[in-house]
This record gives C-alpha cells, sequence and structure tokens, in this order.
C-alpha cells in the first residue's frame, strides 16, 4: 500500500513591503509593493533603504500613504520622493515593530550623522537583521551559507523561509541566482550581539 503523501503547509504570506529611506541629497524617499521578493530586496540594499515585511497595522495605515514602487527589468528601481512628514511618521512607527521586521540598511541604523544634517549614503554591504538562534531565522535576516567546499562560507540574505528550507541570495553579489539551503547547513552571524 503506497503511502500518502503529507500535505505542505505553506508559510504565510507576509503581506505588502514598506522601502523608505533618505537619497544621497537628504530627500525622504518611500515606496510600496504588494509581496516580498529578492529584487526588492536588492533594491533595499543598493538604495540603502529600510525595508518593513509583516507590519504592524499601525505601520501599515501609513505605509498605504506610499505611492507603488517599481522595479525594472534592469534590476533598478523605482522609489519616489515622498513628504518629509510621512517620511518621520515612518521613522517613528519603524522603531514600535519587532526587530524582524524591519531591516535597517542605512549605516549604522540611522539616516543622519551625529549633526542629523547630513544624509548616509547607500551602501551594499547593508546591516541587516541578525537572526539569534536558527528557529528564528527568516525573511531579511542576515546569515553565513557555503557557497561550495572550494570557496568556502558567505554572507546571505534570506529571502524566504518554508519550514525548514531558506530560499537566499548572496549578499556581496546580489546580481547571482538565489539558492535554496537547509536551515541546519546555515551559520549565524554573532547572535549574541543582536538587541
Amino acid at each position: 500500500m503506497a503511502k500518502k503523501p503529507e500535505k505542505k503547509t505553506a508559510q504565510p504570506d507576509p503581506g505588502p513591503v514598506f522601502l523608505y529611506g533618505l537619497d544621497p541629497k537628504g530627500k525622504p524617499r518611500g515606496a510600496r509593493f504588494p509581496q516580498l521578493r529578492d529584487d526588492i530586496i536588492k533594491a533595499a540594499m543598493d538604495l540603502g533603504c529600510r525595508f518593513v515585511i509583516d507590519a504592524t497595522p499601525a505601520f501599515a495605515g501609513l505605509g498605504v500613504k506610499l505611492p507603488m514602487g517599481r522595479i525594472y527589468s534592469s534590476g533598478k528601481a523605482f522609489v519616489p520622493a515622498v513628504r518629509r512628514d510621512l517620511y518621520e511618521k515612518l521613522v517613528e512607527a519603524g522603531r514600535d515593530i519587532s526587530k524582524g521586521s524591519v531591516v535597517d540598511n542605512a549605516p549604522n541604523g540611522a539616516d543622519h550623522d551625529e549633526s542629523g544634517s547630513k544624509p548616509a549614503t547607500a551602501s551594499a554591504a547593508a546591516q541587516l537583521v541578525l537572526p539569534r538562534s536558527w528557529d528564528a531565522i527568516g525573511a531579511g535576516h542576515l546569515v553565513i551559507a557555503l557557497d561550495n567546499p572550494s570557496d568556502g562560507y558567505w554572507p546571505a540574505v534570506v529571502l524566504s523561509r518554508e519550514e525548514d528550507v531558506l530560499t537566499m541570495k548572496w549578499r556581496d553579489y546580489p546580481k547571482q541566482p538565489s539558492f535554496i539551503r537547509h536551515v541546519n547547513d546555515v551559520a549565524l552571524m554573532n547572535p549574541g550581539l543582536t538587541n
């Protein structure tokens, strides 16, 4: 007698994704996207934007005021300018969201230097959220994954998780295609240093 195949429990859709940050001239920019995709994460990393997944109802209420963003076939993102007061409300609301839902790509987690006047520059070497345990790994987290035995381990951004299978993209090589690894095949980066 053949064994019935087990039904896979689908991972819940995190819903819309919100990007916001300052451009190199200090102008606030923001956009919303209908769902999380790897090219949106790459765009956030390239632009130095924060992006929010699994937003709280309070943040989502502000996030729907953002214009829809676009990702072109070239991989470039369109993140339009937004009003400064909306941007400041998003920054404030982002402080109330759990660390795993807001991925901060602004250098040192800030959009300004100590004087508060100079905008941060975008960096592909973004500072992403570090999970505390293998069970806590989810979309937007930064882990270390094995490329191949001769090349060793490299930083990777988790795009999605279905049970114990992670879909990831190399942090330092965003043009490379996404890849899949089991959660037990990745290493954590200094998990004890996160808040």
